[in-house]
């Protein structure tokens, strides 16, 4: 069986002002509800013609 990967026990949200603990299983820097808000600001707008 293949061990499954993990994080660091105890890390937090990077956001300004989250305290959320991030799961051992969530390899990102963001919380699930701030991760979300980051991916969106990242995608590219459509421009108006």
């Amino acid at each position: 069986m293949k061990k499954t990967k993990t994080s660091h026990k105890g890390r937090r949200c990077r956001f300004p002002r989250c305290n959320n603990i991030l799961s051992i299983y969530n390899h990102e820097a963001y919380c699930h509800v701030h991760l979300r808000q980051m991916d969106r600001s990242k995608k590219p707008k459509a421009s108006k013609k």
